[in-house]
């Protein structure tokens, strides 16, 4: 199969500008015009009744916005954060924008160590959201409401509001565990995944977001576990330490069809849980890396598309579109792939010296692609709109 990429030579995109929630001030400890001392004085009366965590100076942060077009195909950018400080999306592109596209979770370093925020888009004012002690900033998620996350600190899983952060302590490894961030949510939100390691050994806990209870599904040597997604019936989709697809902690589809020789790069259920899209890496000759489809239960595999070595994919809600961040020396672009004719279409160019952590997601209307690279020394988060592009979802 051979799939062209086109790169106009002069097309430039307007930037969409995405709603705002009906009331903006819904999710923000106060009113735009709020005083900063009288958020302070309400910021540490209301967190420091979270036991286990001390008063915290909850600041509003300026936007940092700024807008370029990309120079190999003049498509118009926007970099949300600031380039002095490293910024990341969270690991769960479900879980990153509201579900209004008014809000976007991210992590930054911009006070001297990771800190969780959240953004109010479009104007890209900021507000942090507890103070962590020892972030981990892929574990930020939203809970489906919009109204409360979840996020690693140190050996801790912290619940937390926006309206009124008042952090508390979900779960706490013990015995010397220690969780990487690592971590997958049930679409009903009754399960959190953590991967957590400890000297040479590493282990997968299943956690009860309404209550802390835990369980251990799995244990092997450190490195050997590599989780994928979470499914509410089948359980914990991931690589064992054979590097083999396996379920753990549910009830597995039966009978599960073998999988094609190759390497699982990533693994996405799709909303209804029907269906598991994957990005695989044949090993050829010539090595090729292809986005495949299983339908669950007792399906079979089907090719979805080829790709230009694909490192990170993700579908817009309807799985219409997906976008792709190549890991090809020659071109570090960012793709889209259109399932029904199976070509992509060059965006920009990410220029990420790992193209396995740009991380590219659809906001929810399928019209803005977040993504992060480093490509201006620090890493930053970036958007591209893909207005007539892509149908709005």
């Amino acid at each position: 199969m051979n799939d062209t990429v086109e790169t106009p030579a002069s097309c430039c995109a307007s930037l969409i500008v995405v709603g705002r929630p009906q009331n903006q001030n819904e999710f923000f400890l106060a009113p735009p015009r709020t005083t900063r001392r009288a958020v302070v004085a309400l910021s540490g009366a209301l967190l420091g009744l979270s036991r286990g965590f001390a008063d915290v100076t909850v600041a509003q942060v300026e936007p940092h916005k700024k807008e370029f077009l990309d120079p190999a195909t003049e498509f118009q950018v926007t970099r949300w954060t600031e380039e002095g400080a490293e910024a990341r999306l969270p690991g769960d592109p479900d879980r990153v924008i509201s579900r209004n596209d008014a809000l976007l979770l991210y992590s930054s370093n911009r006070s001297g160590q990771w800190m969780p925020y959240v953004m109010r888009l479009p104007s890209g004012e900021s507000t942090l959201l507890a103070e962590a002690q020892q972030l981990q900033p892929a574990s930020l998620a939203f809970l489906r409401g919009d109204g409360e996350l979840i996020f690693v600190d140190g050996p801790s899983v912290v619940r937390t509001q926006l309206r009124r952060p008042r952090p508390r302590t979900l779960y706490r490894a013990d015995d010397g565990w220690m969780p990487t961030g690592d971590i997958r949510i049930a679409p009903d939100d009754r399960t959190v995944a953590l991967l957590q390691t400890r000297s040479d050994a590493a282990r997968v806990v299943f956690v009860e977001l309404s209550n802390g209870r835990s369980r251990t599904v799995i244990e092997a040597e450190k490195g050997a576990l590599t989780p994928l997604d979470l499914h509410p019936r089948y359980g914990l989709f991931l690589l064992d330490s054979r590097g083999l697809p396996a379920f753990q902690g549910g009830t597995p589809p039966s009978p599960l069809p073998a999988f094609p020789e190759g390497r699982i790069l990533q693994a996405r259920f799709n909303a209804e849980g029907d269906r598991l899209t994957y990005l695989l890496r044949s090993p050829g000759p010539p090595e090729r890396t292809l986005l495949m489809e299983l339908a669950l239960p007792g399906g079979r595999h089907e090719l979805v598309a080829s790709t230009s070595k694909f490192a990170t994919f993700s579908p817009n809600p309807n799985s219409s579109v997906f976008v792709g961040a190549s890991d090809s020396v020659a071109q570090p672009l960012l793709l889209l792939l259109l399932r029904v004719t199976r070509r992509e279409f060059a965006l920009m160019e990410h220029s990420a010296t790992q193209p396995s952590v740009v991380q590219p997601l659809f906001s929810n209307n399928s019209q803005l692609i977040f993504f992060q690279s480093d490509r201006l020394g620090k890493n930053c988060i970036f958007s591209v709109s893909v207005k007539g592009l892509v149908e709005r979802t």
